[in-house]
């Protein structure tokens, strides 16, 4: 039989549990044609919680038109408008002939043709080598507003990395322009999300961009009994048996990430014929940190002494990273040093701060690699 559990996709049906609040949440603010903010670490489950959200949605026989939009390799303002051009007109039209007239009513400042290529669907290509200028992007921005209200639908578009934004010249200036241009729509819903973040900490918390435009739905950890008895009937569909303590450890270990527990609870599984054995959690977990012991390795080699340092004083439970005893034992030179540390690693996205204000290492299964394999003895 097939591992009863889901780590290597976006998970639905009965491998979505524990995040019925944060789905209610998103519907209800769809309904009411709002934006949406969920961002954190990434495989926390961000992406489960919207396809599930989209589900619940059509369950309700709510019309909407979602358009998916993934930043991920987009490095300036003139390829994220392509995309999002085509990826909105596509939905909408098919001929030559339509993507045209799309063209002409909704956009004649587009430095833009329309490119028809057999057995292919029709696109947007550039006809210039220009920068496009601010009334071309606010034009653009433009475009689902328009069309959402000429066809007296509701559009949902959904952007994936939105963080990578940060990596545009004048980034800036395409936030103001993004926040402007929105404000004014109301047939079209955002759905923003990314899996960096500090660098969402900084759009959104430090620099306030879209303040009171976006409604933020929280990431919480699955609660722990839900993970636990859904980690016990995973075992029990395979004729297998895991033990209460045996699943909270599995995930303790990996401090509720979902991800890795799916993933640490599938290798068990596995491993285990009839009764599971401690050993065998283990073993299982030797492997799962084998499977990103190269990743884990290329982070740390891109550390200097100091950022080593400093992530072993938070490993040792330090607090107060700028005391005198504190600077002497672990050789972090000066409090202004330590500031600089903490920007650092934030950047690299190894770092966070929680609730209490308090520095934690973000992946859980790396703070594990570093513990029981880089800073041993």
């Amino acid at each position: 039989m097939d591992s009863p559990f889901k780590y290597y996709d976006y998970v639905t049906g009965p491998h979505f549990i524990g995040r019925e609040k944060q789905v209610n949440e998103f519907c209800e603010l769809i309904l009411q044609k709002k934006n949406i903010l969920i961002y954190g670490q990434a495989r926390t489950g961000k992406k489960s919680i919207v396809y599930n959200s989209f589900k619940e949605l059509e369950k309700r026989k709510y019309r909407y038109i979602p358009i998916k939009m993934n930043l991920f390799n987009i490095r300036c303002i003139e390829a994220f408008m392509m995309r999002y051009t085509n990826n909105i007109v596509g939905k909408f039209a098919t001929s030559g002939m339509e993507w045209s007239d799309f063209l002409l009513r909704y956009m004649p400042l587009a430095p833009y043709n329309v490119k028809e290529e057999p057995g292919k669907e029709p696109r947007f290509v550039y006809n210039s080598k220009a920068l496009l200028t601010d009334t071309q992007i606010r034009e653009f921005l433009n475009l689902p507003e328009r069309i959402a209200e000429e066809e007296g639908c509701h559009i949902v578009l959904y952007f994936e990395q939105f963080q990578d934004i940060t990596l545009f010249d004048d980034s800036d200036r395409i936030f103001s322009l993004f926040e402007k241009e929105w404000k004014c729509h109301s047939h079209v819903s955002y759905v923003i999300t990314g899996e960096r973040k500090n660098a969402m900490d900084e759009i959104f918390e430090v620099n306030k961009y879209f303040y009171n435009l976006v409604e933020k739905i929280e990431i919480v950890p699955i609660e722990r009994k839900v993970f636990i008895d859904y980690i016990i009937k995973g075992f029990l569909k395979g004729g297998k048996v895991i033990r209460p303590n045996q699943a909270g450890y599995i995930y303790d270990t990996v401090e509720g990430d979902p991800w890795y527990a799916q993933h640490l609870a599938s290798i068990c599984y596995e491993m285990t014929v009839g009764y599971l054995e401690d050993k065998t959690i283990e073993v299982a977990l030797r492997n799962l940190i084998n499977l990103h012991d190269f990743s884990f390795h290329t982070v740390a080699f891109g550390l200097s002494k100091h950022q080593l340092r400093f992530i072993k004083a938070i490993l040792d439970g330090v607090k107060r990273f700028s005391s005198a005893d504190i600077l002497d034992r672990f050789k972090l030179n000066s409090s202004a040093n330590v500031n600089r540390l903490k920007e650092a690693l934030q950047k690299k996205e190894i770092i966070t701060f929680n609730s209490k204000k308090e520095v934690v290492i973000m992946d859980p299964l790396l703070k594990h690699w570093f513990i029981k394999y880089f800073f041993c003895k």
